[in-house]
């Protein structure tokens, strides 16, 4: 029997991001990210529109994948606090992967899934 695994059931956060510009600040990279869909968030509340997302160097330098500027991504990660003011931070734990347009169905049907509580937690 095959079960259904909600992509999101391990992360507290699943989000589409268009990134529009980075700047290195100290240990951290910040991007300014246009949130374009919370498809699940925690217990810090995501809003979509401009934000910032903080990610350490030595995980910008991993590069995988390298996030570039101009370019719509799935990110899903879980709470953590900011370094800054405020926004998002995506950490060695977080999975960063390049947007596919095919995905926005699928994640609204696991969205709806979730909250008729039909994913199980882990």
């Amino acid at each position: 029997m095959c079960r259904i695994i909600c992509p999101t059931r391990f992360h507290s956060a699943a989000v589409q991001v268009h990134i529009l510009k980075a700047d290195k600040a100290g240990e951290w990279w910040k991007f300014t990210v246009n949130i374009i869909s919370v498809y699940k968030q925690g217990e810090s509340r995501i809003r979509r529109g401009d934000q910032f997302l903080w990610v350490r160097a030595k995980d910008v330098a991993c590069k995988c994948p390298k996030i570039k500027p101009g370019k719509k991504y799935l990110l899903l990660g879980n709470d953590e606090d900011s370094p800054g003011q405020g926004g998002v931070v995506a950490d060695k734990g977080s999975l960063v992967i390049q947007w596919r347009d095919t995905w926005a169905r699928r994640l609204r049907k696991f969205q709806q899934r979730e909250k008729k509580g039909k994913c199980k937690k882990p």
